[in-house]
């Protein structure tokens, strides 16, 4: 009882969390709460969805733009990405050699860090 006494701010801050939990389990409503999806569908507004999703089958789109001189003198800006050395297979295995306990960097194994 003395740690209660002593610690009369805490005690109370930990019994109104307790009891709003409490609050908030028992006192929510039981009543269902409405789907976030509908069963019942338009049917007209299905068949428009459909005839329109079906039209999209007819598109035929123009490939007369990729040899128009327009496109074709187009410039290609990209960078080229060098090849680079590939990496250990696993880099969270343990190196092997000597391990620097000087300098500061107790523990740290600086063997395959320079170039």
């Amino acid at each position: 009882m003395s740690f209660f006494s002593q610690n009369k701010f805490l005690s109370i801050g930990v019994a109104a969390v307790i009891c709003a939990i409490l609050y908030f389990m028992f006192n929510s409503s039981s009543a269902p709460s409405q789907p976030l999806t509908t069963s019942t569908a338009n049917p007209a507004l299905t068949q428009q969805l459909l005839a329109a999703l079906a039209s999209l089958h007819t598109i035929q789109l123009d490939d007369t733009v990729f040899t128009n001189p327009v496109f074709v003198s187009l410039t290609d800006f990209g960078v080229t990405i060098p090849p680079e050395n590939v990496g250990r297979r696993n880099p969270f295995q343990p190196l092997s050699g000597g391990v620097v306990s000087s300098g500061g960097t107790s523990g740290v194994n600086l063997q395959g860090l320079s170039r």
